[in-house]
């Protein structure tokens, strides 16, 4: 896999700590850092510190497939970059399984991260559900977050409370 530069992207802030950015397909995308503490429960003392990772192209052909885009990683990965300059967020990326692609966009995602080397952050991955329907999960944050053990924890305990 060879290296390609990311695409200029802009930090749209909100709600949902969104970036955007165009690609050269005529796709636009955006990257949402949605907060979503309430899933570990609001009282915890690191609930303002967790965010969902969605990535949505928004201006496309929904029905369309998607041309591959050697850019797309890379810009993806400067863009989580730029999220975790404050060392305590922490991320929670559910894999999109309406379509049944979810163990393909799993694949692609772990390669993405060990590609662009992100050895300063640490990555837990787990699957929720069963045989008929599945969803990959991962927790990804710095490797110097203060509340990285007990996220860890919590992070296994919300996935062995929804299997249940």
């Amino acid at each position: 896999m060879r290296k390609y530069s990311a695409y200029e992207f802009a930090f749209l802030g909100g709600i949902d700590n969104t970036y955007i950015f165009p690609t050269r397909h005529n796709l636009t995308y955006e990257v949402r850092f949605k907060p979503s503490g309430y899933i570990f429960g609001n009282e915890n003392l690191f609930a303002d510190l967790v965010f969902e990772l969605v990535v949505l192209p928004i201006k496309s052909d929904a029905e369309k497939e998607k041309p591959l885009d050697s850019r797309l990683p890379a810009t993806i990965a400067a863009i989580v970059r730029d999220f975790f300059i404050q060392k305590e967020k922490v991320l929670l990326y559910i894999c999109e399984n309406r379509d049944g692609k979810g163990a393909i966009r799993d694949r692609k995602f772990r390669r993405w991260f060990d590609f662009y080397n992100m050895q300063d952050h640490f990555k837990v991955d787990l699957e929720i559900g069963n045989a008929q329907e599945k969803y990959f999960t991962s927790l990804i944050g710095k490797l110097d977050n203060p509340h990285k053990a007990e996220l860890v924890v919590a992070y296994f305990e919300l996935i062995e409370k929804h299997d249940k």
